[in-house]
């Protein structure tokens, strides 16, 4: 049973022999398909389930849910490229039967990717829906006590700027920047504070830490500007 309190009946599904080869077809198919495919149906979805849970928690203020939604979104969508996949495999078979469908992906290895993109539906799209609230709910009833003591621990390292504490020189170098400066000022100011470990690669990536955490902003002429003087 898949509920804790479910009897345990005699009358248990039970696939039968047909389901179970087909599914050793399929996974012995599933390593043909090799490549990259841009899902742009199942991304637009994604957006929008994050989109509708994002709106759905500010009403309430609840903050564990909208993070957790960040992490059930990726998962969810690989869920779905899988199911897929196998959707496309089991269409070959029924098409061409086991043999013709091995033969079919050898002799034509990008025919999957077509076949791939085709099975966006609004039907098959639909699926993400169950399978992100499902995991969502889950989650939040499982495990929400534990993600906030987690979130509320001085060890969380958090990703808004005002929560951040000090942690190293990087600290120091955005101290010692004015509210607006320039890639070699900010390329000065760390070889002042790091010495010979400072490189043009080292500052570039940390400028661009600094904008991704919010804490900068690009300008058009190309300098940066604090969003906060504080980090």
């Amino acid at each position: 049973p898949d509920n804790t309190f479910t009897p345990l009946s005699d009358n248990m599904y039970v696939m039968n022999e047909r389901q179970r080869d087909r599914i050793i077809q399929i996974a012995h198919l599933l390593p043909l398909l090799t490549g990259e495919v841009v899902l742009p149906k199942l991304e637009d979805k994604g957006r929008e389930w994050l989109e509708q849970i994002r709106l759905e928690t500010m009403k309430n203020d609840d903050k564990v849910k909208a993070r957790q939604r960040f992490r059930i979104c990726p998962t969810t969508m690989r869920m779905m490229t899988c199911i897929m996949l196998c959707k496309v495999l089991e269409t070959l078979i029924q098409k061409h039967g086991f043999n013709g469908a091995e033969k079919q992906l050898k002799e034509s290895p990008d025919l999957w990717k077509g076949m791939l993109v085709k099975t966006q539906t609004p039907t098959m799209l639909n699926v993400f829906d169950v399978l992100a609230d499902y995991q969502l709910d889950n989650a939040l009833y499982f495990f929400r006590s534990r993600i906030e003591d987690a979130f509320s621990s001085k060890n969380y390292c958090s990703q808004s700027p005002y929560d951040r504490t000090h942690r190293g020189k990087n600290d120091s170098i955005f101290e010692r920047l004015d509210v607006t400066f320039t890639f070699e000022q900010a390329e000065q100011q760390s070889v002042a504070v790091k010495g010979a470990t400072a490189t043009h690669e080292t500052v570039r990536q940390m400028l661009k830490n600094w904008k991704r955490q919010g804490l900068i902003s690009i300008l058009p002429d190309k300098r940066y500007q604090k969003v906060t003087s504080i980090i």
